[in-house]
């Protein structure tokens, strides 16, 4: 039916909810014929979207049904991503849109935090407000209920009443938009009935004259994706974890076997390993917040990896002020021994010199003394020689003397004047006598 076709007093309905509540057999029911096929499978997922249209009361209706959902929780991403395509298909199929959305449960069960998820499930695909807006809840297995009113006595407003839990939670989100439905009766004019309260209640939700559609579809797509990254956060988890131990078994070979100034080649590669991590993690996430716990995990271990890049730069920088303050230290030192060798040999030189001139004053004195001792050696000799010069001269002399007193001697002895040769000798030689002490 094209858009052109259509009147303002169609009515154009979704059926949604859990396999096995009666979708098929809703909308058999509505149509007031057998336009879909009942599904009896317990398979998680309902591929098939189908469409039929009836007519009741001169007003055009469509009816699609659905994917359903299955009784498992929707943490498949393959079931996910099957669910959310079909549903799709299931709103570009009507592109005016819908004027509700029929949210399928079946009478007689329990409603249990399965359901609970399941809901949460279609409000991520549809949008938060898809329920309170959009929604009319329709209980199938209405035999079953009026089997149990008879023996209770209750009607389906107070049972409803009564309720607590997630199926009262749900009751109150609908607005109490809530409506049972008897898909085996063969009454006529129930049948009649039950479409008309429909119609009614499908005409009351959408006085406003909204409709959901592609739009509103569009503005729930950042939510749907962020249930499909959920979905696949198990294997990203898993797949994160095992590159996060590697990189932290890294991180502490590292610490514990190479010194803090050598580090810094192996934390930057560590630190692109982890920013290349992060990135993939960030490219998954797509802006949809699914996986903030792991994109923090890498961001905290990328500080980690920073925080250790920076203790190192800082321990390499002491390390080479302390290596500068040494090598000037070193210098200085270098310097100093250089300067107290230099005193000390200028010293030694100094003494050495002063010894050798000791030694040379020392060899001059005795050179001196030599020369001295020499003089007076040589003084002595020649006084001895004058005095022995002396000596003999006067030895000479006396010696003459005394050849002239011999002489004399024997010229008295000649004249036999013993008596006076006697005195002239004695008068003679008395100096001699003397002097050599024969006196």
């Amino acid at each position: 039916m094209s858009h052109d076709m259509q009147s303002a007093s169609d009515i154009d309905l979704l059926m949604i909810g859990k396999t096995g509540n009666g979708k098929s057999a809703l909308g058999n029911s509505i149509l007031r014929r057998k336009a879909f096929v009942s599904k009896s499978s317990s398979s998680s997922v309902t591929k098939d979207v189908a469409y039929e249209f009836g007519e009741h009361n001169g007003r055009k209706i469509k009816v699609v049904d659905g994917p359903g959902v299955g009784d498992t929780r929707m943490d498949n991403e393959k079931a996910i991503s099957l669910v959310m395509g079909a549903m799709q298909y299931a709103i570009s199929a009507n592109p005016r849109g819908y004027h509700a959305f029929l949210l399928v449960v079946k009478f007689g069960g329990r409603f249990t935090a399965e359901d609970q998820d399941t809901i949460g499930f279609l409000k991520k695909i549809f949008g938060e407000s898809f329920i309170k807006s959009y929604c009319i809840l329709v209980m199938t297995c209405g035999d079953n209920f009026e089997s149990e009113s008879q023996e209770s006595g209750q009607n389906f407003k107070q049972w409803c009443d009564e309720q607590d839990g997630v199926f009262q939670e749900l009751l109150r989100e609908c607005n109490n938009r809530v409506i049972l439905f008897d898909n085996r009766t063969q009454d006529e004019a129930k049948k009649a009935k039950q479409i008309s309260e429909l119609i009614q209640m499908v005409d009351h939700l959408s006085s406003s004259g909204h409709r959901y559609n592609d739009d509103n579809f569009e503005k729930a797509k950042a939510v749907r994706d962020k249930l499909i990254i959920e979905a696949k956060k198990p294997m990203i988890k898993e797949d994160t974890m095992q590159e996060t131990s590697l990189i932290l078994y890294q991180l502490q070979v590292v610490q514990n076997t190479i010194e803090p100034e050598d580090r810094i080649v192996s934390l930057d590669e560590l630190f692109i390993r982890a920013e290349l991590l992060y990135e993939t993690i960030w490219e998954k996430d797509n802006g949809t917040g699914a996986l903030h716990d792991l994109v923090e995990t890498v961001k905290s271990i990328q500080n980690t990896i920073v925080d250790e890049i920076k203790f190192s730069q800082r321990i390499t920088a002491e390390k080479e002020k302390m290596r500068k303050q040494e090598a000037e230290r070193e210098r200085k030192y270098k310097e100093e021994l250089k300067r107290q060798r230099e005193e000390y040999e200028l010293r030694i030189k100094q003494e050495r010199m002063e010894d050798e001139r000791r030694k040379e004053l020392q060899r001059q004195q005795e050179k001196q003394m030599r020369e001295l001792q020499e003089r007076r050696r040589k003084e002595r000799e020649e006084e001895e020689r004058q005095l022995y010069k002396e000596m003999e001269r006067e030895r000479e002399k006396q010696r003459k003397e005394v050849e002239e007193l011999e002489r004399r001697y024997k010229a008295a002895k000649a004249e036999n004047d013993e008596g006076i040769f006697t005195k002239v000798v004695k008068a003679v030689t008395w100096p001699f006598r003397k002097l050599f002490g024969l006196d």
